[in-house]
């Protein structure tokens, strides 16, 4: 999930962005240059680099465009030009989460993030699939990932709402519990 808590001025980059994509019938493509320039900022050194304060804008600027050879859209060297120009290169995440809903919105898509400690089973899978597409009008997208730690059971995340069915985080409700009856004797 984003790192940077400033949602409205994200908001207006993704919605630029997003206009931008419209008006050039370039929406897949600014999408998907997005995302990757959202892959590299989870890099920690580019995202040292990129967000340093001690680097000189244009010269920061000037490594990023060499470095990226081309990969690049103007709209999205636009977008990285006006971030460091403005010293707004922690909205980066925020603004590919935020054009990600836009495009979601108008495609019909929920996401539906599935972790478990084993591969769910298709036909698990395929009911919390129709379960969201039922409860949100649109088409769910899952992903999921097996996270050994949790022990058994599983965490859905849709939107705002989390369920954490996890045999972990019930050990850890007992224990709560155990721990605050043992204060009282």
């Amino acid at each position: 999930m984003a790192m940077n808590v400033s949602i409205p001025a994200a908001r207006e980059y993704a919605e630029a962005m997003i206009a931008i994509g419209r008006e050039r019938d370039t929406l897949t493509a600014i999408y998907d240059e997005l995302m990757a320039l959202r892959d590299l900022y989870d890099d920690r050194e580019f995202r040292a680099f990129f967000t340093s304060p001690r680097v000189d804008p244009d010269e920061k600027f000037r490594i990023l465009k060499k470095a990226f050879g081309g990969q690049f859209s103007m709209p999205i060297l636009g977008l990285v030009s006006v971030l460091i120009r403005k010293r707004r290169e922690l909205l980066l995440d925020n603004i590919a989460d935020q054009f990600q809903r836009f495009q979601d919105l108008a495609e019909g898509k929920v996401h539906v993030y599935l972790q478990s400690a084993r591969p769910v089973e298709d036909d698990i899978r395929k009911r919390i699939e129709e379960i969201a597409e039922k409860d949100h009008g649109k088409t769910a997208v899952i992903h999921e990932s097996v996270e050994p730690k949790l022990i058994g059971g599983m965490i859905l995340r849709v939107g705002d709402l989390m369920v954490d069915g996890s045999i972990r985080r019930k050990l850890e409700v007992l224990r709560k519990n155990l721990t605050a009856k043992e204060k009282l004797f």
